[in-house]
C-alpha cells in the first residue's frame, strides 16, 4: 500500500477540510434540560456523545435522581431506554408517579453481557429512536468474580460505553456505587467503587447523598466536574417534591433549611443564610406542563 496516495474514510486531512465536512452536520443531536436550574446552568444541558456518571452511597438518591431526569427528558419529547437491573420491572415502574412516562426497557434483562447491552441499544434506536440511556447500575454489565484485574477491565468497559456514546450519538447515564458509606462527609468522585477509570473516562460525575439532618427528603448533589463546561465541585441542594427531586435555592454550600425555605425568610435563631422559597414554580412547571 502506497500511503502517500491513501484515500479512505480514515485518511488524514487538514482542519480546513474537516471543518467543511462538519459544516452541515448539527452541533448536537440531543440537548436536554434537567429542569433543575443549577444543574442546567452548570452543564448547559445534557448532550449526545456524553457519558455521565451518577454515584453515591446505597439508598442515597441515585435512582431517584435518574428518574427525575427521565421525567424532565420525557417532557421534552426524549424517551429514554432504561436498564434497571437492581429492581424488578414492576417495582421500577411503580416508583414513577401517575401518569407513567413513556420509556423503553428490555422485556427481559441479561446481566454481565456487554454485547447484548449494545444490541438492545441499537434495537431501541432503530425501533423507537431512543438516544438517551440509563444503566442502573455498572456492576451488572460486568462479572467481577471472573475479572483478574477489576480496575483495568472496568476501565475498558467505561471506555466502550464512552465510544458507544460518541459513535452512535447516545447520551448515557451510568449509575455506580461508592466504597464509602453515606455517613462519610468526604464523598467525591474518588469514592466510586472499584476503579478510578470510571471518573477518568467519563464526561461528568455527579455525586448525590441524602442529608436527613436537613429534612426527611433532602439531598446534596455535587457536580464533581464537567469536562465540556469546565465546572468543578458545584453543590446543588435538592429535596423530593411530588415524587421527584427538585432544587432548593440556597445561598451557601453549608446546607439548606427546609423549614425556612417554605417561608423564604431568615429565622431569628439562625445566623446562616436563609434558603429562599424553592424554585419549584420555575422548574416544577417543567414536570407539570
Amino acid at each position: 500500500m502506497n500511503l502517500g496516495e491513501y484515500s479512505d474514510e480514515d485518511q488524514v486531512i487538514s482542519s480546513y477540510e474537516m471543518q467543511l465536512k462538519l459544516k452541515d452536520k448539527p452541533e448536537s443531536l440531543v440537548v436536554v434540560k434537567s429542569f433543575i436550574p443549577s444543574v442546567d446552568k452548570y452543564t448547559e444541558g445534557f448532550r449526545d456523545g456524553e457519558l455521565t456518571v451518577i454515584s453515591g452511597p446505597t439508598k442515597g438518591g441515585k435512582t431517584l435522581l435518574a428518574q427525575s431526569l427521565t421525567i424532565a427528558f420525557a417532557k421534552q419529547q426524549y424517551t429514554p431506554l432504561w436498564f434497571s437491573f437492581e429492581v424488578p420491572a414492576k417495582q421500577f415502574l411503580s416508583q414513577f408517579r401517575d401518569p407513567l412516562p413513556l420509556i423503553y426497557m428490555p422485556q427481559r434483562l441479561k446481566a454481565h453481557a456487554l454485547n447484548w447491552f449494545k444490541e438492545r441499544c441499537e434495537e431501541s434506536f432503530l425501533k423507537y429512536h431512543t438516544r438517551i440511556i440509563f444503566i442502573d447500575h455498572l456492576h451488572y454489565l460486568i462479572d467481577l468474580a471472573r475479572l483478574r484485574n477489576p480496575s483495568l477491565e472496568i476501565g475498558q468497559i467505561i471506555r466502550q460505553l464512552k465510544t458507544l456514546a460518541v459513535e452512535k450519538g447516545y447520551l448515557i447515564f451510568l449509575l455506580c456505587h461508592t466504597t464509602k458509606g453515606g455517613s462519610d462527609p468526604n464523598l467525591s468522585y474518588e469514592s466510586i467503587r472499584d476503579s478510578s477509570f470510571i471518573s477518568q473516562e467519563s464526561d461528568s460525575v455527579m455525586m448525590i447523598k441524602r442529608t436527613p439532618e436537613d429534612g426527611e427528603t433532602a439531598a446534596r448533589l455535587r457536580i464533581e466536574f464537567h469536562r465540556r463546561t469546565g465546572v468543578l465541585e458545584k453543590v446543588v441542594w435538592l429535596f423530593k417534591h411530588n415524587g421527584y427531586l427538585v432544587e432548593i435555592e440556597n445561598d451557601t454550600d453549608s446546607g439548606p433549611d427546609l423549614a425556612r425555605s417554605a417561608e423564604g425568610r431568615r429565622s431569628p435563631e439562625s445566623s446562616s443564610p436563609s434558603s429562599r422559597t424553592l424554585s419549584g414554580k420555575d422548574y416544577a412547571a417543567g414536570y407539570d406542563r
